[in-house]
């Protein structure tokens, strides 16, 4: 588990205007995304949490500061805030 900021940067294979004006969520991240299930971030400070469609590609190192997770719907940019709390691994691990 970490904490992170994902920021919607692409919907239904639609650009938004200037790439930086999607939603924005903050929370804890419970593992590192994998291809083929949805992403769960557990938001601040009212504990809902928010699961995409299944994931489709994730661009970005495990240990790396920021991520890119492709969604069937969406695209994510995740910003990793400090360390994981629990070892977070990659599929295959």
């Amino acid at each position: 588990m970490v904490s992170v900021t994902a920021r919607k940067i692409r919907e239904l294979g639609l650009e938004r205007p200037g790439g930086a004006n999607g939603r924005i969520y903050t929370g804890y991240l419970i593992s590192y995304p994998f291809i083929g299930r949805g992403m769960v971030i557990f938001r601040d400070p009212h504990g809902h949490r928010m699961i995409t469609t299944p994931v489709k590609r994730v661009l970005g190192e495990p240990g790396g500061k920021m991520i890119y997770v492709e969604t069937e719907n969406s695209v994510y940019r995740l910003e990793i805030h400090g360390e994981p709390l629990f070892p977070m691994r990659a599929a295959g691990e």
